[in-house]
């Protein structure tokens, strides 16, 4: 059979530098967009996983006052919700600047040295986790928006070498604990995308939204009748979203642990996988079907 090639749009053959790019946006020594707030990292104004969080004895007013303090990671977590909404979710896959530097990172380490994490079903944990993250606060037993927080932990990373508050930071438990998250989870993981395919409660939201918004954001796709099992597309992806069907040998793509990193899609040898709104590409692969069976 003669393999298809596939025709990358602009942002799927340029994301390592859009990634490249976000880092430099948010990472020290820029931080470029801290910078038009005085601030230096996502800790305080810019949290984007604490001030939707209840905690155990809190007012009505304190809650909402911790929307104020963290106003640009309201503005940040709710655009990157709508746009997932509209659009797909391209803060994951090409934007976060958190993800990006673990996987970016994780291309430094030989491959003898990497972690497959794949055995672990990543919805299962990551949504259980997620539950935790919520009911941890509200009952008291202690928040887990600063105790695991990989958008603490990487930009005091590259910050250390700059800052000596960011330094002191490793110094402490919390930043130890954090740190050997990052890397067992980042950059030794297979994809470095362990971290964010487990516990990143804005990634597992955004993932959230990209299901439930049926038909209106684009998501990856598979054409059961193209596609011939070969499973390359299973080994390719980062976030280990994809697996074949025991029943018809057909890869099967989970919406709630995709990034649309389309590496699927560039390795796929028959074209089987595409990139676009989920009702059309429904539409396509129900046309195809037709016509072969007339045909």
């Amino acid at each position: 059979m003669k393999e298809q090639i596939t025709n990358p749009s602009f942002i799927a053959r340029n994301r390592y530098w859009i990634m490249a790019a976000a880092f430099v946006l948010f990472m020290p020594p820029l931080s470029l967009l801290f910078q038009f707030t005085g601030d230096t990292n996502f800790c305080g104004t810019w949290c984007p996983r604490m001030f939707f969080v209840w905690r155990k004895g809190m007012s009505l007013d304190a809650y909402f006052s911790g929307f104020l303090r963290s106003y640009m990671g309201v503005l940040l977590l709710d655009t990157v919700l709508i746009f997932t909404l509209f659009f797909g979710r391209y803060w994951c896959s090409h934007l976060c600047p958190v993800g990006a530097g673990m996987e970016l990172g994780s291309k430094l380490i030989p491959k003898g040295f990497k972690i497959d994490f794949s055995i672990i079903p990543a919805a299962s944990f990551r949504y259980g986790y997620l539950t935790v993250y919520f009911l941890a606060s509200a009952i008291g037993i202690g928040s887990l928006c600063c105790s695991y927080c990989n958008f603490a932990t990487l930009p005091r990373l590259f910050g250390a070498a700059f800052s000596t508050a960011d330094l002191a930071y490793f110094l402490r438990t919390a930043g130890i604990v954090n740190l050997g998250m990052v890397v067992f989870l980042g950059f030794l993981s297979k994809g470095g995308k362990a971290y964010c395919n487990l516990l990143c409660p804005v990634g597992a939201i955004d993932a959230l939204v990209n299901r439930l918004g049926f038909g209106r954001g684009r998501r990856m796709a598979v054409s059961a009748n193209q596609c011939n099992g070969c499973g390359k597309c299973v080994g390719k992806c980062p976030a280990w979203a994809i697996e074949l069907n025991r029943v018809n040998n057909k890869a099967e793509i989970s919406q709630l642990s995709c990034m649309p990193c389309r590496l699927c899609e560039s390795v796929c040898p028959n074209g089987a996988i595409t990139y676009s709104k989920s009702m059309q590409a429904k539409k396509t692969e129900y046309l195809v079907g037709v016509y072969e069976t007339e045909n």
